[in-house]
């Protein structure tokens, strides 16, 4: 079985690349994924050993039933950049929106009567009680290198679309469960989709708890507004992901010397090659110059091809802005 998303000029011209849609996506993912038996118990092992689903979120994952990533909280929330912004829209999203995705979900899991209790306005603080809670729990920890990790995920997209095209950017989704057979992106997962963008271009959006399947969104309540699709960080199961903590042996490496004109240089993305060619330094050296940029927590190195990209976290960019 297989979504099929099919695509016209107008759209390929209108392909967007995101970084993230925030912190209360991840939150309500990660509460998801957890509670998913479909998802391998291997998959993020080192983030589930240091997490757990409390009572104090009961009305969060009474919206996510077992087996699907549950009522679309995220398309009806939209992107927000930090918790707080997101527990506002949900605590702002229209009833009568609320329910056509409970309804929608209810189709194939049934909702309990907690759950359809979260639509009405005196228990909707319960429910951004709950989402703040989870927050807490499952993700604030990891949001800095998560956040980084989905920028890095972003500027690698962006840097093919940029150079390559929109098609490029597809192809380069190929993997076991995606393939571009222009126009048209198909995806094996249970259940026949076809999706016609009719124009409205289409949102790519890394997440790291998605799980290992992506997740199409689209908003019945806005038609006209650009439907997103989530796709697996390739980063996610890397276990510096998860780590809470810090050395500080990395940074005393770093302000040891002056690496101002390296991190300037990797402020736009570059490759080791790009980057000992911007500095005027060999690739010995640039590369050497990266690890310990890259062991501070001030970049990330994805690989793309046969290179390696060099991204910002959002530590970097700040000290660079400070600097």
């Amino acid at each position: 079985m297989v979504w099929r998303i099919h695509f016209s000029e107008d759209d390929l011209a209108r392909i967007q690349v995101s970084p993230t849609m925030g912190p209360l996506t991840e939150t309500v993912l990660a509460a998801a994924l957890l509670r998913s038996p479909q998802q391998p118990r291997t998959l993020l092992s080192v983030w589930r050993g240091q997490v757990r689903v409390t009572p104090r979120m009961r009305p969060l994952t009474a919206l996510l039933p077992p087996g699907c990533h549950g009522v679309d909280l995220p398309t009806l929330t939209g992107e927000k950049a930090t918790i707080q912004q997101g527990l506002q829209a949900l605590l702002d999203v229209p009833r009568e929106h609320l329910l056509v995705e409970m309804e929608y979900t209810e189709r194939w899991h049934r909702l309990s009567a907690l759950a359809w209790a979260m639509a009405e306005a005196d228990r909707r603080p319960a429910l951004a009680d709950a989402t703040q809670a989870a927050y807490h729990e499952l993700v604030q920890p990891f949001w800095p290198r998560i956040h980084a990790c989905l920028h890095a995920e972003q500027a690698t997209r962006r840097r093919t679309l940029a150079r390559e095209g929109p098609g490029a950017l597809l192809a380069s989704l190929q993997g076991a469960r995606i393939r571009w057979r222009p126009p048209v992106l198909e995806i094996l997962m249970p259940g026949n989709v076809a999706m016609e963008l009719g124009g409205r271009g289409l949102a790519l959006v890394p997440s790291v708890f998605v799980g290992k399947d992506p997740s199409l969104h689209e908003n019945p309540n806005y038609m006209d507004e650009m439907p997103r699709l989530v796709l697996p960080a390739a980063d996610a199961g890397g276990a510096r992901l998860w780590a809470t903590r810090q050395g500080g042996s990395a940074l005393a490496a770093l302000f040891g010397r002056n690496r101002a004109a390296v991190l300037q240089s990797i402020a736009d993305g570059c490759t080791t090659t790009e980057l000992a060619g911007r500095v005027g330094i060999s690739l010995a050296a640039a590369s050497q110059h990266a690890s310990v940029l890259r062991g501070a927590g001030l970049i990330i190195t994805r690989r793309q091809g046969g290179a390696v990209l060099h991204v910002l976290t959002p530590l970097g960019a700040e000290l660079l802005q400070a600097g």
